[in-house]
C-alpha cells in the first residue's frame, strides 16, 4: 500500500467530567508520534472529548461520521488511532469500518500496531472489537444491577434536576416543608367534594408565593407534572417499573399519589390524531418581541376569512419564566414570505465553488506496476522464477495495483460527484417534505424575533417588524436581517 499523504488523527475519550481534554491530547500525542515514525503527513484531527462508543449508548459522534466521510472522499487517505476501543466499541461498526477501508483503499494504523492489510491482522482487530464490546457491556450490567439493588432497598435516584417539594442538593432524600404543605394542600383540592382543578391549584400556589424550581410562575401543566412524579408519591422505579416505597418519605403517600392518578386520567382528553407535529415551516422559530415566549402558528376564522396567523399566546411560559404577554398577533404569510426569502439568498450564497483540479497523478505509477507485472509473468512463463515466488510477488503488486486505482477511482467520482441540491430542497414544499426544509431553515436562522404592527394597518409592514438571528455571528449580515 502506497504511503498515505493526508492522514486524519481520530481520538475520543468517554467521559471528561472537568472537561479539560487531557485524554485526548495524550491520545494525539501517540499518533502523531506514530505517524511521525512512519513518515505520514497529518493533515486533520477529529477529537470527540466525552462521548461514549459502547453499545448502550445513543449520542452521535458527529466527527467519526465526518471523518469516514472525508475518507470516502478522498481528503483525507489515511487514519491513525490510538486504539481500536478509541476508534468503536461495537463490533457491527468495526465490521462497517474495515468494509469502508476495503472499498476506498485508505491506510490504517493503531499505536498498538494493528494491521488491516492481511486477512489474520483484521481478524486479530475484529477479535480485539469484540472483547471491547464485551468489556462495555459487562461494565453495563455490572452498573444495572446495582442500580436495581438500590431500588429495591427503596433508594430513589439521586440525580436530574431538582423536583418541587424536595430541598436542593439533598439527592431527593429530604422534604421542604412548605412545598410539601402546597402540594397536600393542593391534593386536598383536587380531592374535596366540590373537587377544583390543577388551573386553581396553579393560582393558589402563585398567590402564596410559590414559584416552580426553576423560578417560572405555576401553569396547568407545571402543576399536573408534580403530581405525576412518581416521586411525589414516594414511588421508587426502575426502566418504568413500580420497584418499592422510598424509604426518604415523600409529600404524598403512594395511596394518595393513585388517587391523584386516576383524577387526572378522569379529565384527560384523547389527543387528535397528528397532534403535536410541526405543520408550518417556521413553527418553534418564532419568538414574541416583547416576552420572549414560543408563538403559536394556527389556522384562523375571522369575519368568514381563513388564514394563517402567529400569536403569542397568554398561556406560554416566556423567556424569563413569566406568562406570555399576548401583545403579538400577525399574519404567517408576511413573515413566511419575508423569512423564505432570506433562506433561499444564504442558500445561494452557500453554493459550492468550483473544485481545484485534482493534483495527484496516478497514472504514471499505475502504468509501471502494470509493467511489472507484465514482466513478472513473463520470467514465469520462461521458466525463470519458482511458483511459490512468483505467486508472493504477483500477489503484492496486485495489491499496490489495487489500493493506486482505488484512490484513482475515489478522486474521479469525487470530481463528477453532483451533491443533492439543498436549494430544490428548500422549494420543494409538499408536506412529505417538511421536516428537511426545516432542518434547513435551522442551518440558516437561530430564532425570529416579532413585534406588534397596530391594528387598522392597510400597507405592508415595515422590514424591521421582525428581527432575525442567524445562527453564526458571520450570518448578521445576510439579505433579509434587519440592521
Amino acid at each position: 500500500m502506497a504511503k498515505p499523504k493526508r492522514v486524519g488523527i481520530y481520538v475520543r475519550i468517554s467521559k471528561d467530567r472537568r472537561g479539560q481534554e487531557l485524554g485526548i491530547q495524550r491520545q494525539e500525542k501517540a499518533c502523531r508520534e506514530l505517524c511521525e515514525r512512519m513518515g505520514w503527513e497529518v493533515l486533520k484531527v477529529y477529537p470527540e472529548n466525552d462521548v461514549s462508543a459502547s453499545t448502550t449508548s445513543k449520542r452521535r459522534r458527529p466527527q467519526y461520521t465526518e471523518m469516514l466521510r472525508d475518507a470516502r472522499d478522498g481528503f483525507i487517505d489515511g487514519i491513525v488511532v490510538y486504539s481500536i476501543d478509541r476508534l468503536t466499541r461495537r463490533i457491527s461498526e468495526l465490521t462497517n469500518f474495515l468494509e469502508e477501508q476495503k472499498e476506498h483503499g485508505f491506510a490504517f494504523a493503531t499505536t498498538e500496531g494493528e494491521d488491516t492489510a492481511t486477512a489474520k491482522g483484521r481478524m486479530i482487530l475484529t477479535i480485539k472489537g469484540a472483547v471491547a464490546q464485551q468489556e462495555t457491556e459487562r461494565m453495563s450490567e455490572r452498573v444495572n444491577n446495582s442500580l436495581l439493588q438500590r431500588r429495591e432497598q427503596g433508594k430513589p435516584h439521586a440525580g436530574g434536576l431538582r423536583q418541587f417539594g424536595f430541598k436542593e442538593g439533598s439527592h431527593f432524600q429530604k422534604l421542604d416543608e412548605g412545598e410539601t404543605e402546597l402540594i397536600r394542600e393542593g391534593y386536598r383540592m383536587l380531592m374535596d367534594r366540590k373537587p377544583q382543578t390543577p388551573g386553581d391549584v396553579a393560582r393558589y400556589w402563585s398567590s402564596k408565593g410559590s414559584t416552580t424550581p426553576h423560578g417560572g410562575a405555576w401553569t396547568i401543566q407545571s402543576v399536573k407534572r408534580v403530581y405525576r412524579s412518581e416521586r411525589t408519591g414516594g414511588i421508587v422505579t426502575y426502566k418504568g417499573q413500580d420497584i418499592e416505597d422510598s424509604v426518604y418519605g415523600a409529600p404524598l403517600t403512594r395511596e394518595q399519589w393513585e388517587k391523584v392518578q386516576t383524577l387526572l386520567d378522569g379529565r384527560a382528553t384523547p389527543a387528535g390524531q397528528g397532534s403535536g407535529k410541526r405543520k408550518h415551516v417556521y413553527s418553534g422559530f418564532l419568538r414574541c418581541g416583547y416576552c420572549g415566549s414560543a408563538m403559536r402558528v394556527q389556522w384562523a376564522t375571522i369575519q368568514g376569512r381563513t388564514f394563517r396567523r402567529t400569536f403569542c399566546h397568554s398561556g406560554q411560559r416566556g423567556q424569563n419564566g413569566s406568562l406570555g404577554c399576548g401583545k403579538v398577533s400577525r399574519k404567517y404569510e408576511w413573515i413566511e414570505e419575508r423569512l423564505n426569502e432570506v433562506i433561499e439568498a444564504a442558500l445561494l450564497s452557500r453554493m459550492p465553488q468550483k473544485e481545484e483540479a485534482q493534483t495527484e497523478d496516478l497514472t504514471g505509477q499505475i502504468s509501471v506496476l502494470e509493467s511489472r507485472i507484465r514482466a513478472l509473468r513473463g520470467r514465469w512463463k520462461e521458466g525463470q522464477m519458482e511458483d511459490e515466488d512468483y505467486f508472493d510477488s504477483l500477489t503484492h503488486l496486485r495489491a499496490e495495483l489495487q489500493t493506486l486505482r482505488t484512490r484513482e477511482a475515489t478522486a474521479t467520482i469525487r470530481r463528477s460527484r453532483v451533491e443533492t441540491d439543498v436549494l430544490a430542497v428548500w422549494k420543494d414544499d409538499m408536506p412529505e417534505n417538511l421536516e428537511r426544509r426545516r432542518a434547513i431553515v435551522a442551518s440558516v436562522i437561530d430564532h425570529v424575533e416579532v413585534f406588534s404592527i397596530g391594528r387598522g394597518r392597510r400597507k405592508p409592514p415595515e422590514i424591521t417588524s421582525i428581527k432575525i438571528t442567524p445562527v453564526v455571528a458571520e450570518h448578521e449580515d445576510s439579505p433579509g436581517s434587519p440592521a
